[in-house]
């Protein structure tokens, strides 16, 4: 199993900005990461400009090359007002679940929210994922899939402006008659939520690139299964199926915690050893993997106190 390390270590494994002892943050956000620099720091920008702060970032790190590395920590050095981690391990190919555990046991958030390295989060995305935690759940949003031209707009930012999302919906509005822009346009509009409770939840799997669960939850099915080792099936399906195995429940919302996604080629390949150990998953009704974020061994206990529920 791989060590989670920051890129500057001291004693408490935290990087400079951090290193003075701080209460624990309400919540954390984990990145998933491998050397997309640029699309890294926008989505940091982002988390600069959130609603709600009290939030720790661990950026899971796939491992990225020395240059990359050194841009991230020139980024903490610049910004030590923000409360950002860095996990990394040895490149040694795709070893996306590995790099997520690693950062779960780094981090100290009692709900914790995963995204892409890819994905840019609303202003009020993770204000949105508080209002929506509900202990034995683990919540999914969608994201606005962009195009081409989205992604350039996007990408020419030198720093993301606070009305991106705003900019990003004029741009959709732009090309309102390309394929699949109606959907995308949908998707930008972030619903009231009435009396504090949210509107069009659905039962549904979870989106691996945008959910949220609490970290009690998430230790009942031993975190991610560090077998895949290829993207494609099983990557975030393993974990909804055995989440569901423990009987952790599913919720789904369209308008809440919204991101924009990267344009980039949709990949529709899986490995056969992908397919073999997901099938296992459902079939065999899997819950606690010893591949897991404790190997073999149960969740340490006591290692994090639980939060008090939201009440929704």
């Amino acid at each position: 199993m791989s060590t989670a390390v920051s890129p500057t270590p001291t004693a408490s494994g935290q990087s400079p900005a951090i290193s003075t002892p701080q209460p624990a943050p309400a919540m954390t956000i984990v990145i998933a990461f491998y050397n997309n620099t640029r699309w890294l720091r926008l989505i940091l920008d982002a988390l600069q400009m959130q609603s709600m702060k009290d939030f720790e970032v661990v950026v899971a790190d796939d491992g990225s090359s020395d240059e990359s590395v050194a841009t991230l920590k020139a980024y903490i050095r610049d910004y030590p007002e923000m409360r950002i981690l860095h996990a990394w391990h040895p490149d040694q190919g795709w070893r996306k679940n590995a790099a997520l555990n690693n950062a779960v046991r780094m981090s100290h958030g009692e709900y914790i929210v995963f995204i892409d390295g890819d994905c840019i989060p609303h202003p009020d995305f993770m204000k949105d994922h508080y209002r929506l935690r509900r202990h034995g759940f683990v919540t999914g949003g969608r994201r606005v899939e962009s195009d081409e031209r989205l992604s350039a707009m996007i990408e020419g930012f030198d720093r993301l402006p606070d009305d991106f999302f705003s900019r990003a919906r004029r741009c959709i509005l732009g090309s309102i008659f390309s394929k699949g822009a109606l959907a995308r346009l949908r998707r930008t509009w972030r619903f009231p939520m009435p009396f504090g409770k949210p509107l069009n939840v659905k039962r549904r799997g979870i989106l691996g690139a945008n959910f949220g669960i609490y970290r009690d939850d998430l230790y009942k099915v031993n975190g991610f299964d560090e077998r895949y080792l290829a993207p494609g099936t099983g990557e975030d399906c393993d974990l909804d199926a055995r989440l569901a195995n423990a009987g952790i429940g599913h919720l789904k919302v369209s308008h809440y915690a919204l991101m924009i996604h990267r344009c980039h080629a949709r990949l529709d390949w899986s490995s056969e050893e992908n397919a073999e150990l997901y099938r296992r998953a459902r079939e065999e009704r899997l819950t606690y993997v010893d591949t897991g974020l404790f190997g073999d061994s149960p969740a340490p206990a006591g290692s994090h106190a639980s939060a008090p529920d939201s009440g929704q």
